[in-house]
């Protein structure tokens, strides 16, 4: 597979229940509903804090790893407001919960990679235009924990 760009369509997000526990078995013995017209996946991951000392005897900065966080993703669809994945994001968007989610990238060769990831769902926002736009739906996710690769 060497040299072959991996793209992004047909790759799946869905949404499973609240986060119980944060484990690879929890997460992938959870049921999923898909979310349908995704038009576009943000990508997601840890980024560390930076942490930074300025010592007066070298004139050095030192520098450390601080606490991770797992980001924000977010998820643009077309509004479908009779897609069972979109209505159980607006529902979560009202919880106070994080919720499972399960992200399905194709590896080129019939077969998806899996990641799961628990995230608040912070906004629904509605996306207008002109009009030669279609309507669209913005869910942004607060990543609580750090995403799981699950094993091929």
């Amino acid at each position: 597979m060497a040299n072959k760009p991996l793209p992004v369509a047909r790759s799946k997000v869905s949404i499973g229940g609240a986060t119980a526990a944060w484990t690879e078995v929890a997460a992938a013995a959870d049921t999923y509903v898909v979310i349908g017209r995704i038009r576009n996946i943000g990508g997601f991951g840890d980024t560390y804090q930076e942490i930074t000392v300025d010592e007066v005897n070298d004139g050095r900065t030192r520098k450390a790893k601080g606490t991770a966080n797992a980001g924000n993703m977010e998820l643009v669809c077309s509004r479908d407001a009779d897609d069972a994945g979109q209505i159980a994001l607006i529902a979560a968007a009202e919880s106070q919960e994080a919720f499972n989610f399960k992200v399905e990238l194709p590896n080129g060769d019939g077969t998806d990679q899996v990641y799961y990831v628990s995230a608040l769902v912070m906004s629904q926002n509605l996306g207008l235009g002109g009009p030669n736009d279609t309507q669209t739906i913005t869910f942004n996710l607060s990543l609580n924990e750090a995403p799981i690769e699950a094993a091929p």
